[in-house]
């Protein structure tokens, strides 16, 4: 059980943002490792659409980071149901 104790009071800084945050002691790596994609990211489209606002860049991004969330949500849910099924079929042929 996490205690809070083992979090960390952390900023990061998104698009120039500043963003506090409280995760878990052991995530601090994740959460510097996802600070710097994002940033890393920011720049580059920065770089190809000069003329877009912050506010319209980061709308690009947070698209960007949904779908890749959500296409890996349904990847997760169909790779769940076909080991179900393969569970079954295993148990059926040991049965």
């Amino acid at each position: 059980m996490m205690k809070d104790q083992d979090k960390i009071n952390m900023e990061i800084k998104i698009g120039g943002e500043p963003i506090r945050l409280t995760v878990p002691f052991q995530n601090q790596e994740l959460t510097r490792s996802v600070e710097e994609e994002i940033n890393t990211l920011y720049a580059t489209w920065r770089r190809s659409f000069p003329k877009r606002s912050d506010k319209g860049l980061l709308a690009m991004m947070v698209y960007q980071y949904a779908s890749h969330y959500k296409e890996l949500t349904v990847r997760y849910q169909e790779a769940f149901l076909k080991a179900e099924e393969c569970l079954g079929k295993m148990e059926d042929l040991l049965d």
